[in-house]
């Protein structure tokens, strides 16, 4: 059945949205190379009003987004503060 498909195509995407957002930041710990697209992601969300473009994608695919019914786009405030402050220490990291 294409929407039983669709749904676990859904639900995998969404639990990976989630699971990524709270672990991403750290992942420079294990792979310093990953700053690079700390980077892009930072400047996404600069260039997109603090609206998340995976979240975006999200919509059009599936009519909702990881975060609920409805155009839930922002990124909060403290989730930006978490990716930059680490952006940051990894940036100085690498730079010593």
């Amino acid at each position: 059945n294409i929407f039983f498909m669709k749904s676990i195509i859904k639900n995998i995407w969404f639990k990976s949205h989630l699971i990524g957002m709270y672990i991403t930041p750290y992942l420079w710990l294990i792979y310093p190379n990953i700053i690079w697209l700390y980077l892009v992601i930072i400047l996404s969300w600069y260039l997109n009003n603090n609206k998340c473009i995976i979240t975006q994608f999200e919509y059009c695919l599936f009519g909702e987004t990881f975060l609920g019914k409805g155009k839930k786009f922002f990124v909060p405030f403290y989730h930006r503060i978490i990716l930059y402050l680490n952006f940051l220490i990894a940036f100085y990291q690498r730079m010593n």
